[in-house]
């Protein structure tokens, strides 16, 4: 009998215990503040977006190996918190690596980008191995676009590039891309568009030893 009364204690005890456990558990829920958490105009995916909110008590650290991200801010009201996060600007994209290219030669993986920030990438890398932007192009490619319709991008050796126009036209570029190169494209291209049979290549590798072949 006494054995079947301690049995009966010890069930209500644990009983007693479960229903203090869920009771303060449910308390504790309903007492804390549902945090809301905004990214503002952001153009990381969802699922990266996730990742950060996870560790938001040491953000500044977690972004850090995230080199492609320009700066961040994060601000707190009540409950809420809102997150801005400013990219890096943005070159080519590659889909041969699946990584975007940035013009400080920064490179990150397509997937950490909503699908509306990459359909905004108009230039497309198509270099075996994601680009490297040197000096010649980092300071040239501005004027480069001003004076070709540039729809993709090629990565020659290490040492010099391809443009393919949206016409479908190839120009080889020299490796040094300077302002006499400018210049006399400037004053020159639309000549050569109207003059020639220049429908398939322009070649300008030899420049600078005042040698152009074109087909």
């Amino acid at each position: 009998m006494f054995l079947k009364y301690k049995v009966a204690t010890t069930y209500l005890v644990s009983i007693l215990f479960l229903i203090l456990f869920f009771y303060f558990s449910i308390n504790y829920l309903i007492k804390k503040p549902f945090e809301i958490i905004n990214f503002i105009d952001s153009d990381i995916h969802e699922d990266f977006e996730i990742d950060i909110t996870k560790n938001l008590d040491d953000i500044n650290n977690y972004l850090k190996e995230y080199s492609f991200i320009e700066s961040h801010l994060l601000k707190r009201k009540n409950n809420e918190i809102n997150i801005e996060i400013s990219l890096k600007k943005s070159f080519a994209i590659n889909n041969f690596t699946k990584e975007v290219i940035f013009y400080d030669n920064t490179i990150a993986p397509l997937n950490y980008f909503k699908k509306s920030y990459l359909d905004e990438i108009n230039l497309t890398d198509i270099s075996k191995n994601s680009i490297h932007i040197n000096n010649y192009l980092y300071e040239n490619y501005q004027a480069l676009s001003h004076l070709f319709n540039i729809d993709q991008i090629e990565y020659i050796d290490e040492r010099r590039y391809n443009l393919v126009l949206s016409n479908g036209k190839l120009v080889m570029l020299p490796k040094m891309i300077d302002s006499k190169l400018l210049y006399f494209i400037k004053n020159n291209i639309d000549l050569i568009d109207k003059s020639t049979n220049y429908d398939h290549f322009l070649d300008l590798r030899n420049f600078h030893n005042k040698t152009i072949r074109l087909k």
